[in-house]
C-alpha cells in the first residue's frame, strides 16, 4: 500500500480490508476480470437482495409493491444526492440509447430544423446513433492524445448549435472530461449540456448543478454493482418545461386524484411536473432493490476509498505496461482527467492478445481498437501482476 493512502485511511478512523471485499466477488475465481467497464460482477450482498426479491415474489406476490415503490422513490432520492440534484430530477430509462432517443425526439420536436448537435469523435454510439437516426446533423470533435479539450469543443460550437453531447469518461480510453468547466462555457453560449455518465458514475463525483447539465443518463450496468437495472435519467427543471416530453404513457399522468391511474378517455390530462414523466411504465422493481443494496455496499467502503483504491491498481498497471515498452493510450498525466480505464496497444496485435489473455483466464476487452482494462474494487495487485506476466511474453 502506498504510504499516502495508508495515512489517508488512518486519518478516516479505519483501514479498508480489501481482502474481505475481494472475497465478496465469487468472479475472481474465474479469473482476472477486468471488464466491469463492460458488466460489473456482482458482489454477494446485492445477489441476496435480488434472490430475496424473487423469493418473496414466489411466496407472496406482488401484495409488498406499495413498499417496493417507496424504496424505488427512496433510491431515485440517493441518486440525486449523489449528482447535487434533487429528488424530482430522478427518473430510470430502460438504457442510455433509450434516453438519448428521447431527448433526440425533443430537440427534433420543438427546435428551428437548421439547428445541429456537437459529440465527441470517440463517443460510444448510445451517445450519438439516437440523434444520427433522427437525421439531426452531428458535428464531431477530433481528439488530442487521447484528450478533448475545451477550447477545440467550443470551437465546433456556434449560433446554431442546439446541444453538445459528450461522456463523463470516455469508453474506450478512461478520459474523464472536466464537466464543471464545459458546462459554463456552454451556459454562457446557450447551449444545452448532454452528458452520457455510464463509465464514471457513480464512483467518481459529480455535481450536475455546478456543470449546468440540461440532461444526463448513466446505464448502471457498468460500474452500478446491481447488474442489469437500466439507466439512471436526469433532467432539469429548465430543460423539463422547455421541452416537453415526446412520448407519454399511464405513469408519466399526475393521476394522485384519481387513485393512480388515469382511466378517463378522451379526457385532458396532466403530466408530472417532475422526471417522472419520462417513466412511460412499469419498471422491474426488484433490479432497484439490487442497486440500493449496491449504493449501500459502495457507501460502507467510502467512494474516496473506492477512488483511492482504483488509482493505485491504476497506477501500478500503467507503471507496469511501461516497464513492458507497452504504449499506454489512455490520458494518464493529469490526475484530474484519470477514471478506472487504462488503455494500451499493441498495434495490429490487439485482437489476437485480447483472445490469448482470455485462454489464461485474464479478462480483458477489445474496444475502438484498443486494449482496455478496466479495474474495480475487486481487483488486486495479483490480477495486475497476472496481467503483466501474460503480456512479458507476447
Amino acid at each position: 500500500m502506498c504510504i499516502v493512502r495508508f495515512f489517508q485511511e488512518a486519518y478516516n478512523g479505519r483501514m479498508t480490508d480489501w481482502r474481505k471485499i475481494r472475497e465478496d466477488f465469487p468472479v475472481t475465481a474465474a479469473g482476472a476480470y477486468f471488464q466491469s467497464a463492460g458488466m460489473s460482477p456482482l458482489p454477494r450482498p446485492v445477489f441476496e437482495a435480488v434472490r430475496d426479491g424473487y423469493e418473496r415474489l414466489l411466496r407472496e406476490g406482488d401484495i409488498h409493491w406499495h413498499e417496493d415503490a417507496d424504496r424505488y422513490r427512496a433510491l431515485c432520492g440517493r441518486l440525486a444526492a449523489l449528482l447535487n440534484a434533487g429528488p424530482d430530477d430522478i427518473a430510470f430509462a430502460p438504457n442510455t440509447s433509450t434516453a438519448m432517443g428521447f431527448l433526440g425526439l425533443s430537440l427534433k420536436e420543438w427546435l428551428k430544423p437548421s439547428f445541429h448537435v456537437v459529440s465527441m469523435e470517440d463517443e460510444f454510439p448510445a451517445s450519438t446513433v439516437p440523434f444520427e437516426y433522427l437525421g439531426i446533423p452531428m458535428r464531431y470533435v477530433r481528439p488530442r492524445a487521447g484528450r478533448y479539450p475545451l477550447a477545440d469543443i467550443l470551437d465546433r460550437v456556434d449560433g446554431e448549435t442546439a446541444a453538445v453531447v459528450t461522456s463523463f469518461v470516455q469508453y474506450a480510453t478512461g478520459f474523464r472530461q472536466d464537466l464543471t468547466g464545459l458546462g459554463r462555457e456552454l451556459d454562457k453560449r446557450g447551449v444545452l449540456f448532454i452528458v452520457n455518465a455510464t463509465q464514471g458514475f457513480p464512483y467518481y463525483p459529480l455535481d450536475v448543478r455546478a456543470a449546468g447539465a440540461g440532461a444526463l443518463t448513466a446505464s448502471l450496468h457498468k460500474w452500478g454493482l446491481a447488474g442489469h437495472v437500466g439507466a439512471l435519467f436526469y433532467t432539469s427543471p429548465s430543460f423539463r418545461e422547455r421541452f416537453p416530453p415526446p412520448l407519454a404513457g399511464w405513469l408519466s399522468i399526475d393521476s394522485r386524484e384519481s387513485e393512480g391511474i388515469h382511466i378517463a378517455k378522451n379526457t385532458p390530462f396532466k403530466l408530472f411536473d417532475s422526471a417522472r414523466r419520462y417513466e412511460l411504465g412499469t419498471s422491474n422493481l426488484i433490479s432497484f432493490a439490487a442497486l440500493s443494496s449496491a449504493l449501500d455496499y459502495m457507501e460502507r467502503i467510502g467512494f474516496d476509498r473506492i477512488r483511492l483504491r482504483l488509482r493505485e491498481l491504476a497506477d501500478a498497471l500503467v507503471a507496469g505496461l511501461k516497464s513492458l515498452g507497452i504504449p499506454v493510450v489512455s490520458p494518464v498525466d493529469r490526475e484530474e482527467e484519470r477514471s478506472a480505464i487504462v488503455s494500451f496497444s499493441l498495434g495490429d496485435r490487439n485482437a489476437e492478445t485480447v483472445r490469448r489473455l482470455e485462454e489464461k483466464k485474464v479478462f480483458v476487452a477489445l474496444r475502438a481498437g484498443l486494449i482496455r482494462v478496466s479495474v474495480n474494487i475487486f481487483n488486486d495487485q495479483g490480477d495486475i501482476d497476472r496481467l503483466l506476466e501474460a503480456l512479458r511474453d507476447r
